[in-house]
């Protein structure tokens, strides 16, 4: 019987070099990090080892993951509270790894899926987990998107928390950027919804940002982190 596959996901390659080393000689584990059965990651609680690249449910296919890839199943909630209708636009202007964006595609028929990130390795591993579906995936920045004006109906995001991507202090520009964006782009009758962790500066950054309000927040519980999922609408005068 072939070993299991695994991989250590840290931007640290002196830890990642440690933990590959312990991981194989405890458990009899292989490291290979292109085709791993088991993403050994850090969460607020310590290293936990998440089973499967995304295939340990069957409809989530086989997607690769970074070590900030949303949870699929975090994925599932935040699509579902987007309340996606068959014929809209969706835009993740974070779109990491594409979770969320495969998560979006299922959930109506002929949607028209966007995806984007500032980081051109993340967007070439979206577009491999994304490959076969109409579901389009560019490099682009949150703060300066492309689309026209209320031109987008649903906007699905993980934005970044500032703990394994970015900073608060990148978030304190950031998010008031993205938002004004959002507020551009949505509908009139438009949804976004955002997960984060840095909950305070969010509601600040709503606050300051004209033609937009939150209707709903939702704490979750992953991992031992709690980030919460913030429901957004344009106001009725923007």
């Amino acid at each position: 019987m072939a070993p299991t596959t695994f991989r250590v996901g840290t931007p640290d390659a002196r830890l990642r070099q440690v933990l590959m080393a312990e991981v194989e000689a405890r458990l009899g584990w292989r490291n290979d990090p292109r085709d791993w059965a088991v993403n050994v990651t850090e969460s607020v609680d310590g290293w936990v080892a998440e089973i499967g690249a995304l295939h340990w449910v069957r409809r989530f296919g086989r997607l690769e993951r970074l070590p900030w890839a949303t949870n699929p199943v975090v994925a599932e909630v935040l699509v579902r509270l987007a309340k996606i209708r068959s014929g809209q636009r969706v835009l993740d202007p974070f779109c990491g790894s594409g979770t969320l964006l495969v998560a979006a595609n299922r959930q109506a028929d002929d949607v028209q899926v966007v995806g984007s990130d500032c980081a051109a390795g993340s967007v070439e591993l979206a577009r491999r987990n994304v490959a076969g579906l109409q579901i389009q995936v560019e490099v682009g920045f949150a703060e300066a998107l492309p689309q026209a004006d209320r031109s987008v109906h649903r906007v699905v995001a993980n934005l970044p928390f500032g703990k394994r991507v970015g900073s608060h202090r990148d978030n304190q520009r950031l998010y008031p950027a993205a938002l004004g964006e959002i507020a551009r782009v949505l509908t009139g009758d438009g949804r976004a919804v955002l997960l984060t962790e840095d909950k305070r500066l969010l509601r600040e950054a709503v606050a300051g940002v004209r033609g937009l309000k939150i209707v709903r927040e939702r704490v979750l519980r992953f991992n031992g982190a709690t980030p919460t999922t913030f429901v957004l609408m344009p106001t009725r005068r923007r």
